[in-house]
């Protein structure tokens, strides 16, 4: 069952709506900071395919500005131990 935390920075006042929308998602917990400026979203899916289908569905919807991963179960058991894997290696930084 991975578990996981993000920071999620919310279109300019869509704060309310957005964490509507995502307690309303099957496995998902949010506490809104006291500023609404970022909510704190943790997940708990079944498996690592619907941790993904999860995290695409919420990267998808228009009031998401941002989705940041801070913390994220590392299984070294499964093809998934890191949600962030195909991404990391596409970043490169400046010399």
């Amino acid at each position: 069952m991975p578990v996981c935390s993000y920071l999620v920075i919310p279109q300019r006042h869509s704060a309310d709506d957005l964490a509507t929308r995502l307690t309303e998602l099957p496995g998902c917990d949010v506490v809104a900071a006291c500023n609404r400026d970022v909510l704190l979203l943790v997940t708990d899916t079944p498996g690592p395919r619907e941790d993904r289908a999860l995290r695409e569905r919420i990267e998808g919807m228009e009031e998401v500005q941002a989705l940041v991963l801070s913390f994220g179960e590392v299984d070294p058991d499964t093809g998934e131990a890191d949600p962030l894997k195909e991404r990391r290696g596409r970043e490169r930084l400046a010399p």
